[in-house]
């Protein structure tokens, strides 16, 4: 029962949070363009009363111990009690949080945090009993008692869950020891994240200009944007890379003994290898993950076409990923706040009434903290907070850019909203592969009508381009690394050698496999793996990106390329049923019923197209301006 007896802070994790500067005129802290805290509580004393109240149900989860096995009511009482705690202790996390997240400089927030977690452990500790208790009652039972129970039936899908992966739960004398070594587990990830964090030295490039920067990641994207001098970009790129060149065993070794961990656990726990033990817990086939590799290995054709446009475009004789961020025409627009909404509210009414309706719950007072402010948290995410409503953080700074994050993140707003109207709060929640797909749908519907609505040619030119980036980004990219971290994971489970120029070989093996031999690799460049910490902090993590992805032009394609109106509309349908349905199933099963089977090679075709269709588009636009 996965949203059963998690902590506050666990707890918080389900509430679909979806991560992604002011103007003169405006002022940041306008009531207008802020979040309003009271529509979840009216004071902190309030606060203060609730954390009190959820206090008080710590000692009740004891009072089942011994009882659930036994008695199909105490089951349901139980998990009541558990769902409630769940609610309380989200809402008392998140009021907290959101504060935070646009005032951090305060200090209460985290003494407030500070409390509500020693309570939030207390209770974790009061009911680590439950699954291993639920465990003793065989699945016959539990069928048995949800036909004579229909409030415990809602249940189903959760109980289902479980006992599929029943056999995969260790008894408690090998769970307690592996507890005990826990510390010890976690040991890579809190080396990496001091090598590659906390003790991480950028050196110093002095540019052709007489500036002298600091290679970081902030400083060379700037320098990758904005520089019309090669030389200079590939200088900060070349040094960007070098700390992980000269500690590339370090590196290497940390993320050998990360897998070497992972795989003895899939071994310890029953699972054939280390990818079916993390798909497995959504139920994703093996086969989903190898059919992405395939099909991405497959059709590479336009992302090398697009590599050799930007160098005819740039008029360069060699080509570097440092020449990636380049603008290959000058194109300038800014987008007034009130302007953004306005272009994604008139690009959304393609969705329908009930998509739009949902939308325009946003635009209400206090659900969008707009711009940026001192101690704000940056980027952009929507929080989904069950029996309030989304809250959406942007940090609007009027780019193009954040016009398509506003709507990637009412996508997922308008996600949380259809979900908690149309399922229990057990259901409530998404799975980030289908998450994504909320977000990534809008961007598609945005990016059409931001083309039609374009009369510049060079306004053409730079959204194709930003288009044609985000494929490259999402499915390409994480395709890549998937593809590397499938191919580490094997090599350890077959006992192979692995060390850093074993990893590097492989990794430069694979860029060149996907950018062709149109881009060039400097030496550096493959042992510069281990800046992705996904490989460090999950497993087969990065591929949800590009199934996501895929899934959502896939979706958004069968409804702009139905041969008819019914057809459009039938897919529209299916589509907000996917978005109503929460984490009801399984993800993959989601998708299904809305309609694509990402078990199937065709399925992943269509993102390909795609992709092939706006090169083939920039293509045309540069010829037309001749830049090409």
């Amino acid at each position: 029962m996965k949203k059963m007896l998690l902590s506050a802070f666990a707890l918080a994790l389900i509430c679909n949070v979806s991560f992604g500067q002011a103007t003169a005129k405006v002022d940041p802290k306008d009531p207008a363009y802020s979040w309003d805290f009271t529509h979840i509580y009216p004071s902190w004393d309030v606060w203060q009363q609730e954390l009190k109240a959820y206090s008080e149900l710590t000692p009740k989860f004891l009072e089942y111990k011994g009882k659930i096995s036994k008695d199909p009511k105490a089951l349901l009482d139980y998990i009541k009690l558990s769902e409630k705690a769940g609610q309380i202790g989200s809402k008392l996390f998140w009021y907290v949080r959101l504060q935070g997240d646009v005032d951090g400089k305060n200090p209460i927030y985290r003494a407030k945090q500070q409390e509500l977690q020693t309570v939030s452990i207390e209770m974790s500790k009061n009911s680590t009993w439950y699954s291993s208790e639920l465990a003793t009652i065989p699945q016959e039972t539990c069928n048995k008692w949800m036909s004579e129970m229909p409030e415990l039936a809602i249940y189903k899908h959760d109980f289902d869950d479980f006992y599929r992966e029943r056999a995969h739960i260790l008894d408690e004398k090998t769970q307690n020891i592996l507890n005990e070594y826990s510390r010890s587990l976690g040991a890579p990830l809190r080396i990496y994240n001091s090598l590659a964090i906390a003790d991480i030295e950028f050196p110093k490039v002095t540019l052709s200009t007489g500036e002298v920067v600091t290679a970081s990641p902030a400083v060379a994207s700037r320098i990758y944007a904005t520089s019309n001098n090669q030389e200079d970009r590939l200088k900060v790129a070349n040094a960007n890379r070098e700390y992980y060149y000269k500690n590339r065993n370090t590196f290497a070794d940390i993320y050998l003994t990360k897998m070497q961990n992972s795989v003895a656990g899939s071994k310890l726990s029953n699972y054939p290898s280390c990818l079916e033990a993390t798909l497995s817990g959504n139920d994703i086939p093996k086969d989903v993950y190898l059919t992405l590799l395939k099909v991405a290995q497959s059709n590479v054709a336009p992302l090398q076409k697009y590599w050799d446009l930007r160098k005819r475009a740039l008029g360069l004789t060699k080509y570097y990923g440092s020449d990636a961020a380049a603008e290959l025409v000058n194109f300038s627009r800014t987008y007034k706040w009130d302007e953004g909404v306005s272009i994604v509210s008139n690009a959304l009414q393609f969705m329908g009434k009930e998509y739009y309706d949902s939308f325009k719950q946003m635009l209400g007072p206090g659900r969008i903290d707009v711009y940026e402010k001192p101690g704000k948290q940056t980027g952009a995410y929507n929080l989904a907070l069950y029996g309030v409503h989304p809250y959406v953080l942007m940090n609007w700074n009027e780019t193009r850019d954040n016009v398509f994050t506003l709507a990637h993140e009412l996508g997922h707003s308008v996600h949380g909203i259809l979900s908690h109207k149309y399922q229990p709060y057990t259901y409530s929640g998404s799975n980030s592969m289908v998450a994504e797909v909320a977000s990534t749908f809008n961007e598609c519907v945005l990016l059409d009508y931001m083309l039609a609505q374009a009369k510049d040619p060079n306004e053409k030119i730079a959204l194709l381009v930003q288009a044609i980036d985000n494929v490259a980004g999402t499915f390409y990219r994480q395709v890549q690394f998937a593809d590397f971290e499938y191919t580490m994971h094997t090599m350890v489970e077959q006992n192979k050698p692995l060390n850093a120029d074993i990893m590097a070989k492989v990794y430069g093996e694979i860029d060149a496999k996907y950018n062709g031999p149109g881009v060039e690799q400097p030496e550096n460049l493959k042992y510069s793996w281990p800046r992705v910490m996904h490989f460090f902090n999950y497993n087969f993590y990065v591929y949800n990106y590009a199934v996501s992805f895929t899934a959502s032009n896939a979706l958004y394609s069968n409804i702009t390329k139905a041969k008819s109106k019914k057809e459009a509309d039938a897919a529209k349908e299916r589509y907000l049923n996917l978005l109503k349905s929460g984490g009801s199933d399984y993800p993959i099963n989601l998708l299904k019923k809305a309609g694509i089977d990402m078990t199937k090679e065709e399925s992943y075709l269509t993102v390909t197209s795609r992709m092939q269709q706006l090169v083939d588009q920039l293509e045309k636009e540069l010829k037309a301006i001749g830049k090409i």
